[in-house]
């Protein structure tokens, strides 16, 4: 996938296993708590395709226990937050990687709360206030990252 520069986009885990196969350290330093954290783009993340003209600032889900702790090398950091500094990042081309969570919105997270409230992932009597905290979420920029790397990976296909 690498060597060939094959469109990909990989979220949370997605980010941190593509960020580890490239070099970069894991590590539970950048953990995020499930909830909504405000994402900035880079310099560079403001010239990429998929985010161009996209607001410099913009609100995302998250919800992990390990992060990258830099970003891999030969990689382009296209967006961090103040809590996790690889929120996204290139690799050539095509490949993008997320540590946010773009697929995902409010009431999908709530679904998430409500499975794995007992499995260790936060405590379970926190799930109430997790879910009225991602209940007041409203995160349409991340949508438009995965609208848009559909969309171009879709008409990229279709012009061969």
């Amino acid at each position: 996938m690498i060597p060939k520069d094959f469109p990909f986009l990989g979220c949370c885990s997605g980010n941190g296993l593509l960020g580890q196969y490239c070099g970069a350290p894991i590590s539970g330093r950048y953990s995020e708590p499930i909830g909504s954290v405000e994402v900035s783009l880079t310099a560079e993340g403001k010239q990429d395709p998929l985010l161009s003209g996209l607001p410099e600032t913009f609100d995302a889900l998250v919800g992990h226990k390990e992060a990258c702790d830099r970003v891999p090398p030969e990689a382009t950091l296209l967006a961090a937050s103040e809590t996790c500094p690889v929120q996204m990042f290139r690799i050539g081309k095509n490949i993008y990687a997320t540590q946010f969570h773009p697929e995902a919105d409010s009431g999908e997270f709530i679904l998430r709360i409500e499975t794995y409230k007992d499995y260790g992932y936060f405590a379970p009597e926190e799930a109430k206030d997790l879910i009225a905290a991602v209940s007041q979420a409203d995160t349409p920029v991340p949508r438009e990252i995965l609208r848009r790397f559909v969309a171009y990976y879709h008409d990229q296909i279709h012009k061969s």
